[in-house]
């Protein structure tokens, strides 16, 4: 469960609700020992549960049909509380623009469920909701009047047919930060009965969903890679897609529809609440990198068909043996950028290249982080031996002839952005490591060159290991050996 969800520690005093609702009193049973529990198998008491913790937890007013699906409200907020996490990695987070947010149909439901959470958590956020089903869509409306939800905050829009799924973005100019669906999950009803039989005896809780909530042609393999092919011709218009997976068969071939259209910024989360494991699949056409402890799991097992499904790595980490001291370790990576024009001392007489460094406090001359955001590939062996060529060219009589470096020149969006930390392991600084983290750029092949190329020419690493170079090179860093003395960050 996601660690934001009020739920994680807060479980429903079903006593004091009963207490407090009538209607959901008949549901609730007392032992003789003083226990009181839940028939989770009914799915009335299901629905008088949910309508109790949206209104004590929520404030909010919901009618549940009995003939539509019952919201599981712990699942729901940790879907949203995922998406919520990628705010900060938003281009309107930085323009102080509202957090814009399409509900997909068939995920929207009668009870409209995510807008009115989202709501909850973000009241400023912009909220459109499709649906596709004429009952699900008019209790919907509804629902939200009876909220008193202003318009402006969330808007439901009657999909006008099951293609395109993406119809709010495909005819218009609108845009989007983020989308979020619950597709349907089976192709047929003799899929759905075969996964509702696998699942009988484990099952937490009463299956409550209408067949149009649970069945759509291809599943949700078809609906999903829909949504994938469609995302491809809107490209950047939404930073954001993602939707719900509800099989792990679903995942690798969705994985593999991400891949053939080389996309490889995605994100792949799961969500495991009782015996019910549900996945998170997001892809971006951006150039904006996210954090590998937003775009992949906590805890990843090696050589698992599932760490195989899992987005590409954008934190690299070396830890150099024999240890190396700190100071040393800084000034053996800064003199590679430097030869390689991506100087990060400002007061270089070209500091084209430089973005950001900080200091350690009190030490100005041991930084803890170097931002670079270089133009051009500076670092390939092509761009080397010309700038050799060129260096070879020129001759320097004194340095009063030196040529003031020309002010831009030409404006150009950076290759790429990422951060260099050094990062110690024991309080005297005597052993330290290095890492990198990719932010932004679209060239992965240029970003593991360079990682290779600094760790090569500082010395950190040889030959044959570069050659080699797995887990050590690239990663996340969860594999560090845990006994690297007391790490911390030097921020």
């Amino acid at each position: 469960m996601h660690n934001q969800n009020p739920y994680l520690s807060k479980r429903p005093d079903f006593a004091r609700l009963a207490s407090r609702y009538p209607d959901f009193a008949p549901y609730v049973s007392v032992a003789e020992d003083g226990h009181v529990s839940l028939d989770f198998q009914n799915p009335a008491a299901l629905r008088a549960l949910t309508r109790c913790l949206l209104k004590e937890d929520w404030d909010l007013e919901v009618d549940l049909r009995e003939d539509r699906i019952c919201p599981t409200l712990t699942n729901r907020l940790d879907y949203l509380l995922h998406v919520l996490d990628l705010e900060p990695y938003l281009p309107s987070t930085s323009t102080s623009e509202p957090l814009r947010v399409l509900d997909i149909y068939r995920g929207t439901g009668a009870a409209a469920i995510y807008p009115l959470l989202l709501h909850r958590l973000r009241p400023s956020c912009i909220i459109t909701a499709t649906e596709l089903d004429g009952t699900s869509y008019n209790h919907a409306l509804s629902v939200v009047e009876i909220n008193k939800i202003p318009p402006l905050s969330v808007s439901i829009k009657k999909a006008p047919s099951s293609h395109p799924i993406l119809f709010s973005l495909l005819d218009k100019d609108d845009r989007f930060d983020v989308t979020i669906c619950n597709p349907p999950f089976f192709g047929s009803e003799e899929e759905m009965r075969q996964g509702q039989e696998l699942k009988a005896q484990g099952s937490h809780a009463a299956p409550t969903a209408a067949m149009n909530e649970l069945i759509t042609p291809g599943g949700e393999v078809a609906f999903v890679g829909t949504m994938i092919e469609e995302s491809v011709k809107i490209g950047t218009r939404c930073e954001w897609y993602t939707s719900l997976i509800g099989k792990f068969s679903s995942l690798s071939l969705l994985i593999d529809l991400l891949r053939k259209h080389k996309i490889d910024n995605y994100l792949l989360k799961s969500i495991k609440q009782a015996k019910t494991t549900r996945w998170i699949l997001g892809w971006s056409h951006n150039s904006i990198r996210l954090p590998d402890r937003l775009a992949r799991p906590e805890l990843i097992i090696p050589n698992t068909a599932f760490a195989r499904l899992l987005p590409p790595a954008n934190h690299f980490h070396h830890k150099p043996q024999p240890s190396i001291p700190l100071q040393k370790l800084q000034e053996s990576v800064l003199e590679v950028l430097e030869s390689i024009n991506l100087d990060p001392n400002p007061s270089k007489p070209d500091p084209a290249w430089f973005v950001k460094m900080n200091d350690m406090e009190g030490e100005s001359s041991n930084s803890s982080e170097v931002i670079i955001s270089p133009k051009s590939n500076t670092w390939s062996r092509a761009a080397r031996r010309q700038a050799a060529r060129q260096t070879e060219s020129v001759t320097i009589s004194t340095s009063a002839t030196k040529v003031a470096p020309a002010e831009n020149s030409e404006i150009s969006d950076p290759l790429l952005k990422a951060k260099i930390i050094f990062v110690t392991g024991s309080e005297d600084g005597e052993s330290a490591m290095l890492e990198m983290e990719w932010m932004e750029g679209k060239d992965r092949a240029a970003v593991e060159n360079l990682w290779k190329f600094v760790l090569s020419k500082a010395g950190l690493i040889g030959k044959r290991q570069l050659e080699g170079n797995g887990d050590e090179g690239r990663g996340d860093g969860r594999n560090r050996d845990k006994s690297y003395g007391r790490r911390r960050r030097l921020d």
